[in-house]
Parts: C-alpha cells; structure tokens; sequence
C-alpha cells in the first residue's frame, strides 16, 4: 500500500524575474517499509523534490508550480500551515545532508532532541522526555548518552553528529523517514555504520525511507527501488535488481559504467559521461539528456520523451531505448 504518493510533481523558482522549472514532472509512490532510492547529479532536483514533501522550499522563490504530493490520500500542497506543521517532523521526518549546518550551534544536543517532544507532545513532562532523549542516543548508537546531552554540536564528530540528526527525526516515530544524502560528509567506515543503523532501525520501526543520494553503491546496498533523475527530469525507475542487471536509458548505463571495478585493470582511464549537465537556465525543449547521449537523433532534440512502462516496474524517459543494446 502506498502512503506517499508524488503524481507529476513541478517545482519553479523565481531567478531575478525568470521563473525557472527544476523539478519538472516527477512522479513516484512510496510503499510502506519500503526503501526508495533517489540517485542522480548534483543539481538534478533530488533535494528540491524532498523539500517540496516536507513543505520546506525557500519562500518566496521556490514555490509547487503542478502536480500534488498524497500522503495517505491527504493532498500536503493544500493543507493549511499548523495542519503541516502536525505531519512534518512527525510523520514524515528528515535527516539533512550537513548536520553542523542543521544542528543549531549554541543549544545543548538534549535542548534540540527535546524539541521534537515540545512540539508535537507537549503534555509530557520533563523527566519523561529527558528519558525518551536518552532511549533514543541509545538506540542510535551514541555512548554515554548523558554526558551527550549536555554537549554541543561541535563537541562531537561528524557520524556522532549525523547520529544525532537520526534521532531527532525518530523522536516521533515517524512512518516516512527522508534521508538527505546523510553519509556524504563522513568517510567510509562511517558511512557503512550509518547505513548499517537505518537499516536496523527501519527492521525495528517498519518505517519507509527515501534515500537521497550520488551514490549507486550505497543504492544497491540499501534500496530495493531506485528513481534515477537528470536535470530535474526522472529517466528510469525500477526494482534494484532489474536497473542494475539491465539499465534502459542512456543516462543511467553511463553511471553504471562509470563505477571502478575491482577486475579493472590498475591506473585504467576512468570511464565518464562527456560533456556537463545543462544550466537551469539553459535546458533543452527536448531530452535533458540529448547533449551528452550517444544515441541522441533529432528527435530527441525537438521532444521530451513520456516516461513509459519498459517491463513491470520498470520505467523510462528515453525515445530510442528499444533500439539500444543491453
């Protein structure tokens, strides 16, 4: 059963007079326990997108131009602003890409993890909500959780603070958990104890989660279906298995080929997808992808392709992706 729904969703922006579509079309449904991937470029409207469901785009600028956003049948654009202010950050929560920027620097971690309680359940006390803010350092994995609570953001590191941002979004257990590419700015054995806690985490609490992210390694890790999107356009969506075993559109081949290889010969040239992602300003009436695809023919150039059923699940915006070899 789908509990988020995103149907032809359109954002713009207003840049010095000129309205500019980012997000352009998208459309997406999330199952309940489910984790969904987002993968694509920096700038192909990922972020933009998890903004829009959370009813955070930067105002006046950023604005819904089309489409809707259900979450369990309830249309989130229209609903009025305490209403939201129930659903976001308790029902569906998020976890920021940066947690030095979205923690605040001059509050104790116990003060903001309370604030979550304060908001949304205002009725407890404060005993009962210093020990729900010490359950869930606990959960998370952070040690000495009491000490924890007394410090601040910069008194711990980068995984100890992501972890923190985790908890905060779990305060109220929500049932969609939007992950904004939370692994990025840790190295590597961080990031697999991230992941490693949000999939338990997930087992624990049956939530959903949308995981934003660059990174198809840590897609196929986490994700059993992933939507890949190019200059705010989607270009395929399907299972895990099926988009890495038999990619359909141009766009995402390249990512895949793209990927070292461990049977690759050493000091190889790397292989990339020439050419660059086109300006918000600049995009193409055609295929946003049509400047840097091998395949591109004219018509690419003068239609945006409809996305269309490849095989059940699988989804792509892609004119000739018939005639392109597996």
């Amino acid at each position: 059963m789908s509990i988020l729904e995103i149907d032809e969703l359109s954002v713009a922006f207003d840049t010095e007079g000129e309205i500019v579509t980012v997000v352009d079309r998208v459309s997406f449904d999330l199952e309940a326990g489910e984790t969904l991937g987002v993968v694509g470029e920096s700038g192909c409207g990922k972020s933009v997108t998890a903004l829009s469901i959370m009813g955070l785009l930067p105002k006046p600028a950023g604005r819904i131009q089309g489409g809707d956003i259900r979450f369990k049948g309830e249309s989130l654009p229209s609903l009025a602003p305490e209403r939201m202010r129930d659903i976001r950050g308790n029902r569906i929560a998020m976890i920021f890409q940066e947690p030095m920027t979205a923690l605040n620097p001059v509050q104790r971690i116990g003060r903001q993890l309370a604030e979550t309680y304060l908001l949304h359940q205002p009725d407890l006390d404060a005993d009962l909500i210093h020990r729900r803010c010490l359950g869930l350092l606990d959960q998370v994995g952070i040690p000495a959780p009491e000490q924890r609570l007394t410090e601040y953001p910069h008194q711990l590191s980068g995984g100890m603070r992501q972890r923190v941002m985790i908890a905060m979004a779990l305060a109220s257990k929500p049932d969609i958990l939007i992950a904004d590419e939370p692994t990025t700015a840790l190295d590597v054995t961080i990031q697999a104890q991230i992941l490693e806690l949000l999939r338990d985490l997930q087992r624990e609490t049956g939530m959903a989660i949308i995981f934003i992210t660059h990174d198809l390694g840590v897609i196929a890790e986490l994700c059993s279906r992933a939507v890949v999107m190019y200059a705010g356009r989607m270009a395929e969506q399907a299972p895990i298995r099926p988009l890495f075993a038999g990619p359909l559109h141009p766009y995402t081949r390249g990512l895949l080929a793209s990927i070292p290889r461990l049977e690759d010969e050493p000091k190889t040239v790397l292989t990339t997808i020439p050419g660059v992602v086109p300006g918000i300003d600049e995009l193409p009436s055609g295929c946003r992808f049509a400047n840097r695809c091998p395949h591109v023919k004219d018509l690419c150039n003068r239609e945006a392709p409809e996305l269309v059923v490849g095989e059940p699940g699988h989804r792509v915006a892609c004119h000739r992706w018939r005639e392109i070899d597996a």
